[in-house]
């Protein structure tokens, strides 16, 4: 068990930290396939005043073929669609962000159906591990930022990044489409 978790720890550090190294205000030059994924399930949404939108989906490709229990970590990532959203307000005054409160979430596949959101309780430990270690590596490294990052869980079913179909997420007044396959399946 301890060997398992701390593989996907390791997974997971090299997924956070492609993650925190979005390019603000640059292109990527003759991107690879992991930075062409990067760049396509996350979405940021900055709004007229100082509010921001932003969601990640941790998708298979994110994760370098080369990484230690890369193959576990994969499997993780096409049985589950894991999204993280964050709702923010930027005080001007202040300079401090405050967020909303994000205590549930909808996500559909291309049809519109609804996918079934999978509590903590409901998780197996290794997908409960890793998804309370990706938590934690986002407070730590956005500090306030990552403090309003809030992470859901779903049964993929049948929504895969590398076959036709695509992901529709509602939230914050707006809805979020990825289509799929996305950027960086090999192939595409």
């Amino acid at each position: 068990m301890i060997i398992i978790r701390r593989t996907i720890e390791a997974a997971l550090v090299i997924l956070l930290l492609y993650a925190a190294s979005l390019p603000a205000l640059s292109r990527n030059w003759k991107p690879g396939p992991n930075a062409l994924a990067r760049d396509y399930v996350t979405i940021n949404d900055t709004r007229p005043g100082s509010e921001i939108v932003m969601l990640m989906w941790f998708v298979p490709e994110l994760i370098p073929p080369e990484s230690p229990n890369a193959a576990t970590v994969k499997a993780l990532l096409d049985k589950y669609v894991i999204l993280m959203v964050v709702h923010a307000k930027l005080d001007k005054v202040t300079a401090k962000f405050s967020f909303e409160d994000v205590s549930t979430l909808q996500a559909e596949d291309r049809t519109r159906k609804p996918l079934t959101l999978i509590t903590r309780n409901e998780l197996p430990p290794t997908a409960t591990g890793a998804v309370a270690i990706m938590e934690a590596m986002f407070r730590q490294s956005l500090g306030t930022f990552g403090q309003g990052m809030k992470v859901f869980v779903f049964d993929a079913a049948g929504v895969t990044s590398c076959k036709p179909g695509g992901l529709t997420v509602p939230f914050a007044d707006e809805t979020y489409t990825w289509q799929t396959p996305i950027p960086g399946c090999s192939g595409s």
